[in-house]
């Protein structure tokens, strides 16, 4: 089963994943973003009070090179709403030496739905939010949210979800931002207990913006002072469908696109082409559409157990772990001491702590050296 919400740790450990840069000496630097979406959706009339659950994950983690491990903060839970509801709940972390602070990472998410007032209809928003700056030198910060709301109701068959994303992000000079932003529609079938999903919507993008305004919405990437690698993909569609339409851009420092397609109902769409400029922040941008039809219809036999919607991001540079601490966590315990057994013999992976190629005694007598480090 396909799954964006869980990879908050994933995605903040990991410096392959998002493309951040390598925690080794983040100073003057801060990076921020900020996902957005509006919605609109209407129930059918038996669907009186639909439940709104929300998950949310927000971590906030702040580290000196000279003082591992790394200070991790997290804040995360689920609980069921009705409508009309909102919430917010945030993560901070930060070093002060001297008074100043060194280091400070802020991650929230929120989410607000109610009714249209006279209709059976619902609309709201979901943010999710993060800042990481590093002031002094061998310091680093890393802010990761990520957060859904699944509306469900036992009536629902078939609708439509009219979607509007925002991204915005903020880069220093030696940090980056991932972002990204689903819709998922989850079908379960009640006689045989299958389920399915179908994937309405999927924008993910890095050094970049995309502001709705009353022509549909402008895209672009920084600014020219700042030269760094980027992408958009935008996937609108069912998934694993010949409906569904893609459009991805990617470019490098030198804000040169290398790779650029429109497919579907995008394909008309005026792109840079490979080897232009990509449209810089002070240049306009591109014009893209700014609102998303997107309509599902349950299958034969089916029920739309649950429509998720959120999304959220990353920025910062990727955390340093603590010897020994094969799940990242910040915490060298039994976790990740049942990790190197299990794959004791194996060649590399994370068990493989000192990185020779092998899970052998040498990375088993780091995990023991260090246990109880961070927690």
């Amino acid at each position: 089963m396909r799954r964006h919400y869980g990879i908050l740790a994933t995605l903040a450990m990991t410096v392959a994943a998002v493309g951040l840069t390598p925690a080794t000496a983040q100073t003057h630097g801060c990076c921020s973003f900020r996902v957005t979406h509006n919605f609109r959706l209407c129930l059918p009339q038996g669907c009186q009070q639909p439940q709104v659950t929300w998950n949310w994950n927000t971590q906030a983690a702040v580290w000196d090179l000279n003082n591992l491990p790394p200070t991790i903060n997290t804040n995360s839970g689920s609980q069921t709403y009705s409508v009309p509801s909102s919430d917010s709940q945030c993560a901070q972390a930060q070093i002060t030496q001297g008074g100043q602070s060194c280091a400070v990472a802020t991650a929230c998410a929120s989410f607000n739905v109610n009714w249209i007032a006279g209709t059976n209809c619902l609309q709201g928003t979901h943010t999710a939010f993060g800042r990481a700056c590093a002031i002094c030198r061998r310091h680093g910060a890393n802010a990761a949210a990520n957060s859904h709301i699944v509306i469900s109701c036992p009536n629902i068959t078939q609708g439509t979800v009219v979607w509007t994303p925002q991204f915005q992000d903020a880069l220093g000079s030696e940090c980056g931002v991932q972002m990204y932003d689903p819709v998922i529609i989850r079908y379960r079938n009640p006689s045989t207990g299958a389920t399915r999903e179908e994937v309405l919507f999927e924008l993910s993008a890095s050094n970049f913006w995309w502001q709705p305004n009353d022509d549909g919405a402008t895209a672009r990437t920084g600014s020219k002072d700042r030269g760094k690698t980027g992408h958009v993909t935008l996937l609108k569609g069912r998934s694993g469908s010949s409906e569904s339409s893609r459009i991805h851009i990617r470019w490098d420092a030198n804000m040169q696109v290398v790779e650029s397609e429109a497919t579907g109902e995008f394909a008309d769409l005026r792109l840079p082409n490979v080897g232009d400029t990509m449209p810089l922040y002070d240049d306009g941008g591109i014009t893209l559409p700014g609102v998303f039809d997107l309509p599902f219809r349950a299958g034969r036999g089916e029920v739309v157990e649950g429509i998720e919607m959120g999304g959220g991001g990353v920025s910062g540079q990727d955390i340093p772990r603590t010897p020994g601490d094969v799940d990242g966590n910040g915490c060298v315990d039994d976790a990740d001491l049942l990790q190197v057994l299990f794959a004791f013999g194996g060649q590399g992976g994370a068990a493989d702590v000192n990185g020779d190629g092998i899970v052998d005694d040498a990375d088993l007598l780091i995990v023991l050296f260090n246990f109880g480090t961070g927690c």
